[in-house]
């Protein structure tokens, strides 16, 4: 590779690389767009002053975005022409502080009034009906910005390594930043899954690492674009004196030659921009002391692995999740957490190639996988945190067939937006339990579990043979989920004596009047049912 470490060739190089990693005009577009048509909305219910205010404030934005355009014009035309480093150079920087200026606008404080101009709107209005996307683009502008801030502090020389916790700053960045990323460029079809994160502390440029992780989901969700149904994994085990950052997807997959460009390749970047992520990656991985290693099949997919050295024995004195500008509104978007098994390492098969069998970690104790998964914590957090008017939280939840979690998706009701299961777990939540946690008649908390939508989609998921796909056996199914959930949110913290509703209760406890009467009944009480399997052994006594 060329030597970019000094120099006129290292500042364009850099810069090329934080361009290409912004992807923002669409987001600046389609906040432009929400705000004329809240415009519209203003004019069509007769909301005046509103709308002069609101008026003000977009005619502002829209010039930002016209200099902005210009700026994006300027620098691409250099690149393409191979004008000089120093052309090159002066219009990415032009670009870059234009970029800038439109984040901070976006961001000021004045579009808060967004939501307050909402309130005058009815609900069903196209602009309320809009907000959730909105507020994934705000969320991505807001990374933009706080990108476009780090590499800055890069730039004036500022001490920018610091500890932080790989474990945290994945899921942090994940949530904060790359959900409404992947919800607006996918519009749902990539589902994100955080399997397992285990805590290690690496020591570096934290800006460089969330550039380059981001740069391995966008080579994801660009490889799932022709899927119907894409599934992004993203995992990090710590594997002896190394953590494994994993990025799995189910595209189209990558060539053996195509690898070893990839890997290898040594042109030169002084042309086009289309290739610069991935080299962009080897960058900051050989910074931070790590090896990487690809594996891929055409039509399958493709899975990065990524060889990190951690600091043993230390905790992060300051968790980047801390000091990072997390969304004032929570994004809702297509993230869930997936476990491993309790008991999981590594294979042989899943660690790169030069791995040995004493690097494979021992198998996580249950405190660690009781920390882990804590979801009746998780959800009485989420229940106390809400900022709506009537307080709740929801939640989407499946087990295996040994009684263990294996999906999990939450979010606390939000003050402007009245979120449902399809926002929460937009490709699955037709074929899993879901559930509230809302306030009853007299404000305390009361539990509803209902059972999945979709019958067919429900098999699907849990992969049942298609000679037992009977109605039976989804009663059965059901059945024991509803007492599973109980079981699990009171070892994992949630009152027993909290209530609960139950939808269909009848179907799904047949012949149990004594629960029709009782309903609604005690988490407890729920949990103390039998499963069929307990049914069974009982039946044969």
């Amino acid at each position: 590779m060329p030597d970019y470490s000094e120099g006129i060739k290292r500042d364009v190089a850099e810069i090329k690389f934080l361009i290409h990693d912004l992807r923002v005009e669409r987001f600046i577009n389609e906040v432009i767009h929400f705000h004329v048509t809240l415009n519209t909305d203003l004019e069509l219910y007769g909301i005046d002053q509103a709308q002069i205010i609101h008026g003000d404030d977009l005619r502002v934005l829209k010039e930002k975005a016209v200099g902005l355009r210009k700026a994006y014009q300027d620098f691409s035309s250099a690149v393409k022409n191979l004008s000089p480093d120093r052309t090159v150079l002066l219009t990415a920087q032009a670009y870059v502080d234009t970029i800038y200026s439109a984040c901070d606008l976006i961001m000021n404080p004045l579009w808060g009034r967004a939501d307050k101009i909402l309130s005058f709107l009815p609900h069903d209005c196209r602009s309320a009906k809009d907000r959730a996307h909105y507020f994934n683009c705000i969320s991505w502008i807001r990374g933009v910005h706080n990108r476009i801030k780090q590499f800055l502090a890069e730039r004036s020389e500022e001490n920018v390594d610091c500890e932080f916790d790989i474990a945290a700053e994945l899921e942090a960045f994940t949530r904060n930043v790359v959900c409404g990323y992947v919800m607006e460029h996918s519009s749902g079809r990539v589902q994100i899954e955080l399997e397992q994160l285990d805590r290690a502390v690496l020591r570096g440029n934290v800006g460089r690492f969330r550039r380059m992780f981001f740069n391995l989901v966008m080579n994801g969700v660009d490889a799932m674009a022709n899927r119907d149904v894409g599934v992004l994994a993203v995992g990090a085990l710590v594997a002896n004196d190394r953590v494994v950052l994993s990025v799995t997807d189910n595209g189209s997959g990558i060539s053996t030659q195509k690898i070893e460009q990839l890997l290898v390749d040594r042109e030169t970047l002084d042309g086009e921009l289309h290739s610069l992520g991935f080299v962009f990656v080897r960058q900051t991985v050989q910074d931070f002391g790590g090896d990487l290693q690809i594996e891929s099949e055409v039509g399958r997919g493709t899975k990065i692995r990524i060889r990190l050295p951690y600091v043993h024995g230390r905790q992060a004195a300051l968790s980047s999740t801390e000091v990072f500008e997390a969304p004032v509104n929570r994004v809702i978007s297509a993230l869930t957490i997936r476990p491993v098994p309790e008991t999981s390492s590594p294979s042989l098969e899943e660690l790169p190639k030069n791995a040995v069998p004493s690097e494979i970690s021992q198998p996580k104790s249950p405190d660690v996988v009781a920390e882990r998964w804590n979801c009746g914590r998780i959800l009485l957090d989420d229940y106390e945190k809400s900022e709506a008017q009537h307080q709740g939280a929801i939640f989407a939840i499946s087990f295996d067939e040994q009684g263990r979690v294996d999906f999990f998706s939450h979010a606390a009701y939000e003050k402007y937006w009245d979120i449902q299961h399809q926002d929460l777990a937009p490709m699955l939540f037709e074929s899993v339990v879901r559930g509230r946690l809302e306030q009853d008649e007299n404000r305390n908390p009361q539990l509803t579990l209902k059972a999945p939508i979709s019958l067919f989609d429900y098999f699907e998921f849990k992969n049942v043979p298609e000679q037992m796909r009977t109605p039976d056996r989804h009663v059965s199914m059901v059945h024991d989920e509803y007492i599973l959930v109980a079981r699990k949110l009171i070892e994992t913290g949630l009152s027993p004596q909290i209530t609960v509703l139950l939808d269909r209760l009848g179907k799904f406890f047949p012949g149990r009047s004594d629960l029709l009467k009782a309903e609604p009944f005690s988490l407890r009480f729920l949990a103390d049912q039998r499963l069929t399997t307990e049914l069974r052994i009982t039946n044969d006594e």
